[in-house]
């Protein structure tokens, strides 16, 4: 199997300059299509939003400003994916496809315009999936595990439900021979550090809606329903879990050509796939949200399969679901 960086000559390369620029223009298509039909602005905070994301949105009245901010995040995200995926060596040849593929997901789906909680809890949950994927066999893996329970709770004070990730992030830690019970009161000290920082701002207003407020929401159930999207909708959902599916087929065929260390993270991405339809399941009313982080694991996994399958089928394949859903974000736009 050949390493390294893949050669931009060989046939099928979907890591060439050609489709890099390809895929970026038909993303930058799709934010300028969403920006001149205004999608999703002025962005409305849910009724039981957290206080911060209130007190945000309520500043962001320019959409320039907005969108700009939105196309940062983006791309800020997807970096720190594609430099995570280099450091922790989860495809075991360089690409960009990690990049590009996140950028896609994230560009095609008008929900997720111009913002959203999760366009900065994404940068929470790959700061906790890092540290993880650091502690990996490390018995003294604490300061990681605090670390990261400090970056779930930031995320919590813009999205709240991104606290159902603490429990995976235990179970990855179970997984990785590195779950102790001082890794789990760490992680509580975490949690506890930003909200004793809340509670003290609290305790200044004399207003204690920011500390009680979220949690409220927290367990509140609101299942999804086939009828919560529109068919377009579906659709668009629906193809690119046909892509990721296969890409977890292949993975499964062909774990046993990547070391342990490298299937082992895969299998937890894939665990971190089914943990977050579950959560969006059970938690309806923050659908786009979990669809948001949900293009975490399934970038890494589809650009896993699209960069060692490189053959024919592989390649229509990519070009279609690209093609695919940018159609389907025009649909949804214009409403044809």
């Amino acid at each position: 199997m050949e390493r390294g960086l893949i050669r931009p000559g060989k046939p099928y390369n979907l890591n060439a300059s050609p489709t890099i620029i390809y895929v970026t223009v038909v993303c930058i298509a799709c934010w300028v299509t969403c920006f001149l039909t205004s999608t999703g602005f002025p962005i409305r905070p849910a009724a039981k939003a957290t206080p911060l994301w209130s007190a945000i949105t309520g500043w962001l009245s320019h959409p320039e400003i907005t969108y700009a901010l939105g196309v940062f995040f983006l791309l800020a995200a997807a970096y720190l994916l594609l430099r995570a995926n280099y450091a922790l060596m989860l495809i075991r040849e360089r690409t960009v496809l990690p990049f590009l593929l996140y950028l896609l997901y994230a560009s095609v789906d008008p929900d997720f315009y111009p913002l959203n909680p999760a366009s900065v809890g994404v940068f929470c949950v790959l700061a906790g999936i890092y540290l993880l994927f650091q502690s990996y066999h490390d018995e003294e893996a604490v300061e990681n595990a605090y670390r990261a329970a400090l970056f779930f709770g930031v995320g919590s004070l813009l999205w709240v439900h991104i606290l159902w990730f603490l429990p995976l992030f235990w179970r990855g830690m179970y997984n990785f021979k590195t779950w102790s019970y001082k890794i789990v009161a760490a992680s509580l000290f975490g949690l506890v550090t930003v909200y004793w920082c809340v509670l003290g701002w609290c305790v200044w207003q004399e207003d204690y809606t920011p500390l009680v407020q979220p949690f409220s929401e927290l367990f509140s159930f609101h299942l999804i329903w086939y009828n919560n999207f529109g068919l377009i909708d579906w659709l668009s959902i629906l193809l690119i879990t046909l892509v990721t599916v296969i890409a977890v087929v292949h993975m499964v065929v062909h774990e046993l050509e990547d070391n342990l260390r490298t299937r082992q993270f895969l299998w937890f991405l894939l665990l971190f796939s089914a943990w977050t339809l579950i959560l969006l399941v059970l938690f309806g009313q923050s659908s786009e949200e979990f669809l948001q982080i949900l293009c975490i694991p399934a970038a890494i996994l589809t650009a896993h399969f699209f960069t060692l399958e490189r053959n024919k089928y592989a390649f229509a394949l990519f070009h279609v679901m690209v093609a695919v859903c940018a159609a389907l974000l025009i649909l949804r736009v214009w409403n044809f």
